[in-house]
């Protein structure tokens, strides 16, 4: 069993996610529901990668390790950072080239750490 539960913990941290991306959409700040999921994708993200340095630094005996956490929290807010930008035809020709990139050095950083195991 985990030391530190922390299912409940990013829920709540999804929830704030969520209230503040609609915030931000009742100000302006946001356009559409669209972008409200973009922008909730993108904190969750940033959650997640914290959550990776708090396995960092207590790491469990079982389960995944801080890299794998970390990579999916770069993954999430790389996709949502995406979304955003082709919700308001930014960059639209660079969308696809960017997600290969972040996937690339997220696969090339797994194995060479497997390598060096």
């Amino acid at each position: 069993m985990a030391k530190r539960p922390v299912g409940v913990l990013s829920l709540g941290i999804l929830i704030l996610a969520v209230a503040v991306s609609a915030t931000a959409s009742v100000v302006n700040v946001l356009g559409g529901i669209s972008e409200i999921f973009a922008f909730t994708l993108i904190l969750f993200g940033l959650w997640i990668v914290i959550l990776a340095g708090m396995r960092a630094a207590n790491p469990e005996g079982y389960g995944g390790g801080a890299l794998n956490t970390f990579s999916g929290g770069i993954l999430l807010t790389t996709i949502g950072g995406l979304w955003l930008l082709f919700v308001r035809d930014l960059f639209v020709g660079y969308l696809l080239p960017i997600l290969l990139l972040v996937v690339g050095v997220l696969v090339a950083i797994a194995g060479i750490r497997a390598w060096r195991k």
